[in-house]
């Protein structure tokens, strides 16, 4: 890395953790690492403390090799917790500039009835949603974490809005803690579904399940994939009513169980095509875990070029960078 290179710092606050990106940049060269199609930072880290110890270690590891100022972009959902890592930037890196996202930094058209109260997660996600399927594709977008999420953006990347539910993880804390006798499952320290002792991805559960955890699991399971499932059929039937393609709805899968998410969407798309005799529409399933991050990165560009004080190349714009 060089004492030129320019990070661009993403960070995705959510209600459990926070997932951090950092982008790099080369001024004045075509070899920009975070381009438009750019899936993957160059480092990457999570942070479920309360004050983001984790987050100031790493960013104090890389303190001195990422040595130029650094752009910062937030989107969060816990006011809470961005005032804490704000102290952390303030700390470490006290002249960078810092980019706390709201629905109107985003270009993408909302059609939602109190847009001051959408989480701005939700509109981060459909608009690196829009950028990776282009123009005129509606789909839906789907992000698990502490809660899930279940957005349309139609053909004419309009943001529709959609469906909140409870995250597997609160579903199975709500599952011990107001029952009497229902165990939390294995690996409570781990948040993801699809890991340790939870499940495996392109691992099949037990159907019907056996044992009191596996039917835990199931249940957990079967609740998202059967949220999803009506989402996309209802929007099938809103597509169709509305004299569109339905075939061109596709699903797109953010966040750390994405994968899971995917096999578990197969397998139910397999028992409608057995149950129907192959007759039932299949969606494009596409997944990318880092969406939010992407869709951060994608905006701190479009705000570099623009209004950001400090975030001007113009010698590089002319290379197309």
């Amino acid at each position: 890395m060089t004492m030129e290179s320019v990070p661009i710092f993403t960070v995705d606050i959510g209600n459990t953790r926070a997932k951090f990106g950092i982008w790099l940049r080369e001024p004045c060269s075509v070899g920009f690492y975070a381009t438009d199609v750019a899936t993957r930072p160059a480092y990457e880290f999570a942070d479920v403390s309360a004050g983001f110890s984790e987050a100031a270690r790493r960013i104090s590891e890389l303190h001195n090799e990422l040595n130029s100022k650094a752009r910062w972009i937030i989107s969060s959902v816990n006011a809470k917790k961005t005032s804490a890592l704000l102290e952390v930037i303030r700390e470490i890196r006290p002249t960078d500039p810092v980019k706390l996202v709201t629905v109107d930094d985003i270009p993408t058209p909302i059609h939602y009835d109190f847009p001051e109260k959408l989480g701005v997660d939700r509109v981060v996600v459909a608009y690196a949603g829009i950028r990776r399927l282009g123009p005129g594709r509606p789909f839906l977008a789907i992000d698990v974490g502490t809660a899930a999420t279940i957005d349309y953006v139609d053909g004419d990347g309009v943001f529709c809005g959609g469906a909140i539910l409870p995250g597997s993880r609160l579903m199975a804390e709500a599952l011990n803690i107001k029952t009497a006798a229902l165990p939390m499952l294995d690996d409570p320290e781990n948040e993801r579904l699809g890991q340790g002792n939870w499940t495996r991805v392109n691992e099949e559960l037990d159907y019907p399940a056996t044992e009191t955890q596996k039917a835990i699991r199931l249940g957990l399971v079967f609740a998202l994939v059967g949220s999803v499932s009506s989402f996309y059929w209802k929007t099938r039937r809103k597509i169709i009513e509305a004299g569109g393609d339905p075939s061109q709805l596709a699903l797109v899968l953010a966040g750390g169980d994405a994968e899971l998410t995917k096999f578990n969407l197969q397998n139910h798309f397999d028992d409608l095509d057995v149950s129907q005799g192959n007759a039932a529409p299949r969606p494009e399933i596409i997944v990318e875990p880092r969406l939010a991050l992407v869709g951060l990165k994608d905006l701190a560009l479009l705000h570099w070029k623009s209004d950001w004080e400090g975030w001007n190349a113009k010698d590089c714009d002319k290379k197309g960078a």
